[in-house]
């Protein structure tokens, strides 16, 4: 695993706060890159003290770009700045960091950069190569948690190291021709499980942050090591490689009313975490590094069109979840186990959506990518009135119908070979009121250019002569938050061996099925993407797509298909491109 540590110098009551992490740091002989702030660079006794800990321990400068100046954009973020405002503030910081530390920043590094930073960034800072880009998922969730005054959106980002692409900074580039030009690492490395269900400020590679989520007793804290080790576990399924980030600000060690713990238990965790991740080193296991270095690292070793995939296990409430993420430059997908496979999250690149932030943006604020899938903001399995925005498979026997979505999975087993991924989960087993029983496994393959293939096979079933109905769903729209988007412009369409059907969306509940179908598709013109549900086996019933109403705003997919002891496997393709 590789390691990249930094630290945020400060002056003013937190100082002492800073001097002790960099004695932690030092002492244990990690690599130490430094996000210098403006204000720190006004400090000519910080300045010199930057420049001694660089020359006699080799900490990295990079600068650390939060606020804009009273002057431009008033205290407003970085990222919610005009663009005028911003390259006024990034000039200014630039000039100022030379003018006192005589070097050009090699990295950046901010809460959030958009497409409009990153393209100011190469051209006002030619020799920085990598930037801390972005907050994994941080977005409705912890605004809500934050009293709605945390106006950082920047949910549908990968959780590990990305080239940025152009018109999108969240969005993994295709090819060098689509690349800003800078290697982004998200702001901290996230739990894989809470980040997704939870409010994803609490559980990160930031152990005040696991403190403030109360997932420490005083100095014991297992959690910050357990999760260490699940990033450490990344490496099985990503060819030997994964990037784990920490980055705590010197306030977080402090007296802070957001930490239950006195200062002393919040330095001391820091300080074995850190002692942690160096033992870890000196093993062997972990690889520590510079930013700049990182950046140079994964130029050389991760092209453009490799996917990465992670999974998350929930290692703090002991239900077993297991979340499946995967990404590459068509999409973004998590595979939810514990909802029988379901996709619980799915942001389509491959419709290349531009967007920045700031007020000269018609986005303003929202700096997320949007989603076609995002059960946790758009419900998931039936609560109410109707279901949201997910996946599953209905499976009939007689007249009962069970959703898999109510059976727990688990991630069995993930094969990768060159371009494509296998993940397999465990069988879901149903039971019938009739006595029936029948267990099910459902196999993704990712193949690359947007396509998802999923398997459904029937491992038994108790009454050999019972035929199961099974239903491919897929249940949509688009988003950025919790709330609703204007549908209207979204074209549907089935297509069978004898009719091919269009609808536009009008929120009316109608729907058109195509019998023996071969696709049923969406085209959202909204975000230039076109899904479709295609059928991979000749004996597909038929194929449906349906339009939802006010109280219920989405589009639908369907493909039915039947299971029996003698036809025991089906299987649809889940297609993303550009529309």
């Amino acid at each position: 695993m590789l390691l990249n540590v930094l630290h945020r110098p400060v002056t003013g009551v937190n100082y002492p706060y800073y001097k002790l992490q960099q004695e932690y740091a030092h002492r244990l002989k990690l690599k130490v890159t430094l996000v210098i702030p403006a204000a720190s660079l006004e400090d000519d006794r910080m300045v010199e003290e930057i420049l001694r800990d660089q020359q006699e321990y080799g900490d990295e400068l990079a600068l650390w770009l939060w606020r804009g100046r009273p002057e431009w954009g008033g205290n407003a973020p970085y990222w919610l700045l005009s663009k005028e405002n911003k390259r006024k503030t990034l000039a200014h910081d630039l000039e100022l960091f030379r003018g006192k530390l005589g070097q050009e920043p090699v990295s950046i590094g901010s809460y959030l950069f958009d497409s409009q930073s990153m393209e100011l960034i190469r051209e006002l800072s030619p020799s920085t190569t990598t930037v801390t880009a972005g907050c994994f998922e941080e977005g409705t969730k912890v605004f809500h948690g934050c009293n709605h005054s945390w106006y950082l959106f920047s949910e549908g980002m990968s959780w590990g190291p990305w080239y940025a692409a152009k018109g999108h900074s969240f969005r993994p580039a295709a090819d060098e021709s689509d690349w800003s030009g800078l290697v982004a690492i998200p702001h901290l490395s996230r739990d894989l499980a809470l980040a997704y269900e939870g409010r994803n400020d609490f559980f990160a590679s930031h152990p005040a942050n696991v403190q403030r989520g109360l997932a420490n007793r005083g100095l014991r804290h297992p959690y910050d090591f357990n999760l260490i080790d699940q990033y450490r576990m990344q490496e099985n399924m990503n060819d030997g490689y994964s990037f784990y980030h920490v980055h705590v600000s010197p306030p977080w060690l402090g007296d802070n009313p957001n930490v239950q713990d006195p200062p002393e238990i919040s330095q001391q965790i820091y300080l074995e975490t850190l002692e942690y991740l160096a033992q870890l080193r000196d093993e062997g296991s972990i690889r520590d590094m510079h930013m700049k270095e990182f950046g140079e690292w994964y130029k050389l070793n991760i092209p453009f069109h490799q996917p990465a995939v992670a999974l998350g296990k929930d290692m703090l409430y002991g239900s077993g979840k297991h979340y499946m993420w995967y990404i590459d430059p068509a999409f973004r997908v998590l595979i939810d186990a514990n909802q029988g496979g379901s996709i619980g999250d799915l942001r389509p690149y491959a419709g290349r959506f531009a967007a920045y932030s700031g007020p000269d943006s018609p986005m303003r604020e929202m700096a997320s990518y949007p989603y076609l899938i995002q059960s946790q903001l758009r419900t998931g399995t039936v609560h109410h009135s109707s279901d949201g925005a997910r996946t599953t498979l209905y499976v009939t026997a007689g007249t009962q119908t069970l959703d898999l979505c109510e059976c727990q999975t688990r991630v069995a087993a993930v094969d990768r070979d060159g371009s494509r991924t296998r993940v397999t989960l465990t069988p879901a087993a149903l039971h019938f009121k009739s006595g029936l029983k029948a267990q099910i496994e459902t196999v993704y393959e990712f193949t690359g250019e947007g396509v998802i293939l999923i398997n459904r096979r029937l491992l038994s079933i108790s009454d050999p002569a019972q035929q199961l109905g099974i239903q491919e769903y897929f249940k949509g729209c688009y988003g950025f938050t919790e709330y609703a988007e204007d549908l209207h412009g979204i074209v549907l369409e089935v297509c069978g061996e004898e009719s091919r059907q269009e609808l536009a969306f009008q929120y009316g509940s109608r729907s058109i099925k195509a019998v023996r179908g071969q696709w049923a598709a969406a085209s959202i013109p909204q975000i230039s993407t076109r899904v479709a549900l295609e059928s991979m086996n000749t004996a597909c019933l038929s194929a449906e797509a349906e339009e939802g109403h006010l109280f219920n705003p989405y589009f639908t997919l369907k493909l039915n298909h039947i299971l029996s002891d003698d036809r025991r496997e089906a299987a649809a393709c889940l297609t993303i491109r550009k529309a």
